[in-house]
């Protein structure tokens, strides 16, 4: 096979090599290839899973693979499936096209960086340096971390599909090192594409949509997620984009933000993942079998100081400066320096993220000063306060951290300081907050400045700060103005979602019917929820999908017996043990459902695979009815949940009660006796014929029994509640409060016991 080095039209050219070998394969191959035996030739063998309709883009030249492995599999693929030798398409030609293909230009914008992920510098991603050693070195070796595998195992499934993937911790914790490494060793091939500033972010999405359009797999790089969630950040229409254009957003976080946010439909939409602050015993082992192999003085100084802080913060050196700062206020000291550090600290902590002019702190660090009489601390120039401020420790970092015309503080030091003041009225000086309102003039100062305000108890501030955006008939602010007030004044909180459902705005609809079942109206609520799934909100329509039991008459040819004489009595030596518990027909019936529900599952798999599913255009049978945070899974967690169903029958079919080991089983539960309750009110002769021969018994399709004998809990159904969204995280209070366990999607299918867990080598269905 040979490729014209001349050709000027690389993507056009890897197209025309994709149909040439197709044709080359059906022409020399022992079977003739079709898309269909490609996607199943690529399955297993430690390929990357290839789609039929992913080879199909690629022959129309929609877009390219997203990854050089992804390529190789699919030729390995076409190989196999056309029973043609290993190797007769050679590998090495084949790379140079697609590199070629991948980097035919793409003119950024001139505010938007992009380059390929595997060219990206950690350090201009925001990575935290550590201490700079003699040969230059300012960021030490990757020690994995025990989320990597989640995190990798995401980035690969959303590689071709798009999605959104959220890192939360404290700072320093390693949120964006864990991210850039998962990103580099999962899609080196994908373009990232880095706004220059929050105000760049509609360029950024214009570009990333571009790209993925001209079939570019993009990668979008929010460190700081929050700052891009305000009323000119990421919108609902942006999302859809990015999804359709297959784009991975990926971010991060700090967790009191994540905390403190209300819901937000990216956050909502995020697969998240927390990096813990303190390193667990696995991952010091780690860090301990690094400094084994290769001697480095940063590693060694954060493993003895790991059971206060965490490894990463050390090699930050967070908790240094911390005790500088705290320590500086003396005689002798810095006290202006820090003054300077408490002043900037607090207008961050007010909403002004960005950095600030040195002007602005010298203005307001005189009340930092303690004491009365603040000249006996004999504090030093401010010239050369502002040095010490602004001096590198170990060449890491500083307290103050010069950024184009002004200053921020290390952000380790707003956390640190959070965790010794929790957030209140009184956290922030009254001067502070002024001086915020008066030079936060910007839409996204203006919307951080309200958060900050809300998290301190301060509406008042809040409800200046977005008093412009009002005044200009913002949604976006009429909704998070709704969300802001629901807390503390109701009233307000309704007033401001309903001039957002005024203009048009679908999600304040749900918002509105959170708000009322909050306030224990389910009956308003339902209305709100029903009319936002008109709408066409994916969780209000999820909502009625809720699977439940059948209340209706039972036909007379199926009606259970009369219950037994001893059941009316008031004899206390009667013993039910004997009647309790689901009947033989009712199992039967459930068993039914069962294997139906795992057909149509089945099935549906088949035609969907890995694709998204939603209850509109992407109906998938089963998948759809699943709550919404199981929409965007992959074909081998489809896989397991058809699994279920099959082990939940086998059970019934070996003589045992199917009793749930994992989520995915009681989820497997709900849904059969929702569809075995319905099959016996309108389909009494098919059930007849089912049962026949099986004894009839009073308790005969007690399904509120099979519900209370067959499943420890119905947690699982919080996850359809529109008011619940959030509760499988483990951070959620109402999940804390319940102690509620393995809702998140990945943990449908871990057993509750281990001591009780089904055979894990146990066959999937064909």
């Amino acid at each position: 096979m040979s490729h014209s080095a001349d050709d000027a039209d690389s993507r056009a050219a890897f197209a025309r090599a994709i149909q040439t070998a197709l044709a080359e394969a059906t022409r020399e191959g022992g079977t003739k290839p079709t898309l269909k035996t490609i996607a199943n030739a690529s399955q297993g063998k430690s390929r990357p899973r290839v789609s039929m309709s992913a080879i199909s883009a690629w022959k129309k030249g929609a877009r390219l693979p997203s990854s050089w492995s992804v390529l190789d599999s699919f030729l390995g693929a076409l190989e196999q499936a056309a029973s043609l030798p290993r190797g007769k398409f050679e590998r090495r030609s084949w790379e140079r096209l697609y590199h070629r293909a991948q980097r035919e230009p793409v003119v950024p914008h001139p505010r938007v960086a992009m380059f390929l992920v595997r060219d990206a510098d950690p350090l201009e991603l925001k990575v935290h340096r550590a201490r700079t050693l003699e040969d230059g070195n300012a960021l030490p070796a990757y020690i994995p971390r025990d989320i990597d595998p989640s995190v990798r195992e995401a980035l690969t499934r959303m590689g071709g599909d798009g999605g959104v993937i959220l890192l939360v911790g404290a700072s320093t914790a390693g949120k964006t090192r864990c991210a850039y490494e998962a990103m580099t060793a999962v899609l080196p091939d994908h373009l990232l594409v880095v706004p220059s500033h929050v105000t760049n972010l509609p360029d950024t999405i214009t570009e990333a949509v571009r790209a993925g359009r001209s079939g570019t797999p993009c990668v979008l790089w929010l460190n700081d997620m929050e700052q891009y969630l305000g009323p000119e950040g990421l919108t609902l229409n942006d999302i859809r984009a990015l999804r359709s254009t297959r784009t991975v957003v990926l971010g991060t976080m700090r967790s009191r933000i994540r905390e403190d946010l209300p819901s937000h439909e990216l956050v909502r939409l995020a697969e998240e993942f927390e990096v813990t602050r303190l390193w667990s015993a696995r991952e010091i082992e780690r860090a301990r079998e690094q400094l084994r192999s290769r001697h480095d003085a940063r590693l060694r100084l954060a493993l003895d100081h790991a059971e206060d802080f965490g490894i990463a913060e050390t090699l930050a050196t967070g908790p240094q400066l911390w005790r500088e700062l705290r320590g500086a206020s003396v005689v002798g000291g810095n006290p202006r320096g820090a003054a300077l550090v408490w002043a900037a600290i607090d207008l961050a902590l007010a909403g002004l993220i960005e950095p600030q002019p040195a002007e602005l702190l010298r203005e307001l660090h005189e009340q930092y000063l303690p004491g009365r009489n603040r000249q006996l601390l004999a504090p030093e120039p401010f010239e050369a306060a502002l040095a010490w401020a602004t001096s590198p420790r170990d060449a890491v970092t500083r307290l103050l951290i010069p950024e184009g015309d002004g200053l921020r503080p290390f952000d380790y030091l707003l956390d640190a300081h959070l965790r010794d003041r929790q957030p209140s009225p009184d956290l922030i000086p009254e001067e502070i907050w002024e001086v915020a309102l008066q030079h936060g003039s910007q839409k996204h100062q203006q919307f951080s400045i309200a958060l900050a305000a809300h998290a301190n108890d301060r509406m008042d501030i809040g409800r200046r700060a977005l008093q412009p955006l009002v005044d200009a008939e913002d949604v976006d602010t009429f909704r998070t103005l709704g969300l802001l007030y629901e807390r503390s004044d109701t009233a307000e909180a309704v007033h401001y979602l309903q001039r957002a459902i005024d203009a048009g705005d679908v999600l304040a609809l749900r918002l509105m019917g959170n708000l009322h079942f909050r306030k224990r109206d389910r009956k308003t609520a339902t209305t709100w929820y029903r009319q936002a799934a008109e709408a066409g909100d994916e969780v209000s329509q999820s909502y009625y999908n809720y699977p439940g039991v059948d209340r209706r008459p039972v036909p007379d040819e199926l009606a259970p017996l009369p219950a037994p004489p001893e059941l009316e009595s008031d004899d206390d030596d009667w013993d039910d043990e004997t009647d309790y518990g689901p009947t033989v027909r009712t199992l039967r019936v459930l068993e039914v459902a069962l294997d139906l529900i795992a057909d149509m599952a089945n099935q549906a798999l088949g035609e969907i695979t890995d694709r998204p599913v939603d209850l509109d255009d992407n109906y998938a049978s089963v998948f759809s009815d699943l709550p919404v945070l199981t929409w965007r899974r992959d074909a081998q967690w489809r896989r397991q949940m058809v699994r279920c169903f099959d082990d939940l029958a086998d059970d019934i079919r070996a003589g045992k009660w199917p009793q749930p080991k994992c989520t995915g089983e009681e989820m497997a539960i709900h849904l059969a006796i929702d569809h075995a309750s319905s099959m016996v009110v309108d389909e009494p002769e098919l059930i007849t014929e089912f049962v026949e021969g099986l004894p009839p018994h009073h308790n005969d399709w007690d399904w509120s029994l099979c519900i209370d004998v067959l499943l420890e809990d119905i947690d699982v159904l919080f996850l359809y509640e529109p008011w619940s969204q959030g509760i499988e995280d483990s951070d959620h209070h109402i999940n804390q409060f319940m102690g509620i366990a393995n809702l998140e999607a990945e943990d449908w299918f871990k057993p509750f016991r281990q001591n009780d867990a089904r055979d894990p080598d146990r066959a999937f269905r064909h």
